[in-house]
């Protein structure tokens, strides 16, 4: 078993790998409850606990062949360096186009079906939710690096046994409980579309934060939440310290409150989850009947999707989610949940637009390949060799031949960019399928920029080095002062830079380093070195920084839309 935790305590995201466990539960070996003890006396002898349950765990157990629980145990952490040593994936994966498991008119239906028994006073609200699939093909562990360096999910997690994977950019709180038994859970319900239009977005923002909707749905949750609580809190110790906060994603913006309690003697793992599993938030109020409706409409099991991933600290500490943003891949197919809170006021062709929107947030993990070119007074600078780059890409991905030239030109044609005056950045991505989108911008001429070196080693494959795609994690930094990073690869000779190629002037000759130290084949490197203006050359990090020191050498970054740009490098780490 393999696991990668990104969960928020103490204020904090924090990123702990587990590799060989002491143990691991799962049936036959275990059912449901003794698993929940056995967990709770692993974590009381200091280990790492790691439960991951199916929606359907605690009521009549897994469907379709889905596991309905796996709990890992681990004596430590490992180093990110010793978890990639035993894991051995080749960071390359591959993603089908999104299939959807039900129909759309079935699941417009089902909301009508939904409001009449909240009319008829069976319900108050259902979280109603429906599957889509695809294939997957590789490393999920990529694709769970690939989802979350964009996605500010606070209770990711990926998890791989036994040829299963689950991959979790879960936003949501289940619960934590803090080293005074303090229970705190943290309730999602309603939501809102991001849009790239900034006064658009202000509005979805707005209509959020006012809309008895979604108050109404949270409310609801709120008040099922508190009654969960008191079945293991202390008398009187349940609260509600915030209502209604509004919290930021990529895609959407989501409603959130506090409720809080101090946990009673006696009540452990086992306890908590008989009251509180699964979490309201997917469930809807009242809960118990709800859950029946629930099984009733829904034509295929939640598995992991609504049920909770946790770690359980050996300093008595625990953190669990709701997966929400998490697929199941399993036999080289991955499925995926999305939903809402239905109530009556609900509108069957929204609904259906709000789970659209929370399924875009899987686009991150489907990359495109990206050409950035420079568009001067009309004319596109080295566009054959940009065709040339993204045509060889989709040959080597095995993807279907993309009509770039056409798309380009027409797109240029349409936006009246061949009368345009200037530079204009035209940014043009490609997909498995052969799609090609284009968007364009103005662009300010930057002579000058300051970068630093990596904090550490580039590690990627070389799929994703040497082709220009919307796969980017592996060039991020944890310094936010710079904008522009210079890396180096495992033998530590320097690379590339995140947003170019590196050259350096030394006795007035320009070097670049050679494809085989692993990095991007520029456009604007490829012309130059053509044109015999650039000559290919190893620097080691050690070398390259000593003559920079001296004053021997000078350093510039090189891209096709900023052409050269002269670096002040820091390197004073």
């Amino acid at each position: 078993m393999y696991v990668h935790a990104k969960f928020k305590k103490d204020e904090a995201v924090t990123d702990l790998y587990f590799t060989k466990p002491v143990d691991v539960l799962t049936e036959p070996a275990y059912t449901y409850a003794s698993a929940l003890r056995q967990a709770e006396m692993y974590a009381e002898e200091g280990k790492y606990v790691i439960p991951a349950l199916a929606y359907e765990a605690g009521s009549h157990g897994a469907e379709g062949g889905l596991p309905a629980f796996v709990i890992g145990v681990f004596d430590t952490p490992v180093s990110e360096a010793l978890f990639r040593e035993h894991y051995k994936g080749d960071g390359v994966y591959r993603m089908g186009e999104l299939e959807f498991l039900e129909h759309q008119d079935d699941f417009k239906n089902n909301v009508e079906k939904i409001r009449g028994l909240i009319r008829d006073g069976h319900t108050y609200q259902v979280n109603y939710t429906t599957r889509l699939a695809g294939d997957f093909e590789g490393d999920p562990h990529a694709l769970f690096q690939q989802l979350t360096s964009d996605n500010n999910g606070d209770y990711a997690m990926f998890i791989e046994w036994e040829g299963r994977s689950i991959v979790s950019c879960s936003p949501e709180l289940f619960f934590e409980i803090d080293g005074n038994r303090r229970i705190r859970t943290r309730p999602m319900k309603g939501t809102s579309k991001r849009y790239s239009d900034s006064v658009l977005d202000e509005a979805s923002l707005a209509f959020l934060k006012g809309s008895e909707k979604d108050r109404a749905e949270n409310v609801m949750i709120v008040d099922l939440l508190r009654n969960d609580l008191s079945k293991v809190a202390k008398k009187g110790t349940v609260s509600v310290p915030e209502l209604f906060t509004v919290e930021k994603y990529e895609t959407v913006y989501q409603m959130t409150s506090t409720v809080e309690a101090v946990l009673r003697e006696g009540a452990g793992l086992p306890e908590i989850m008989d009251a509180l599993f699964p979490c309201g938030s997917i469930t809807g109020a009242p809960k118990a009947i709800t859950m029946e409706i629930i099984e009733a409409l829904e034509n295929t099991p939640r598995g992991f999707y609504c049920g909770t991933l946790g770690m359980m600290f050996p300093d008595g500490t625990a953190v669990f989610n709701v997966p929400i943003r998490t697929l199941y891949i399993e036999q080289g197919r991955f499925i995926y949940g999305a939903g809402g809170g239905i109530t009556y006021d609900s509108e069957p062709s929204d609904e259906y637009e709000e789970m659209l929107a929370k399924t875009r947030f899987l686009k991150g993990g489907m990359y495109q390949l990206i050409e950035t070119m420079r568009l001067e007074d009309g004319y596109v600078k080295r566009f054959d060799l940009h065709e040339a780059r993204i045509l060889k890409s989709a040959e080597n991905l095995s993807w279907k031949r993309p009509d770039f030239k056409r798309s380009v030109l027409s797109y240029i044609e349409e936006n009246g960019l061949d009368r345009s005056e200037g530079i204009v950045k035209l940014r043009v991505t490609a997909e498995t399928g052969g799609t090609v989108s284009l968007e364009h911008a103005s662009v300010r001429e930057t002579g000058e920029a300051r970068a630093k070196l990596a904090d550490k080693e580039i590690r990627a494959p070389r799929t994703f080095l040497e082709n220009k795609t919307t796969v980017r994690h592996h060039y991020h930094s944890t310094d936010d002062e710079f904008g522009i990073v210079l890396y180096y690869n495992e033998y530590h000779r320097v690379t590339e830079f995140n947003i170019g190629n590196l050259i350096v002037e030394e006795a007035g000759v320009f070097y670049t380093p050679p494809l085989s130290d692993g990095l991007l084949d520029g456009v604007m490197r490829r012309s130059l070195i053509e044109d015999g203006r650039v000559l290919e050359r190893t620097f080691t990090k050690v070398e390259l920084v000593r003559k920079y020191k001296d004053g021997d050498i000078q350093v510039y970054m090189i891209n096709s839309l900023k052409e050269w740009v002269k670096i002040s490098l820091d390197v004073s780490g």
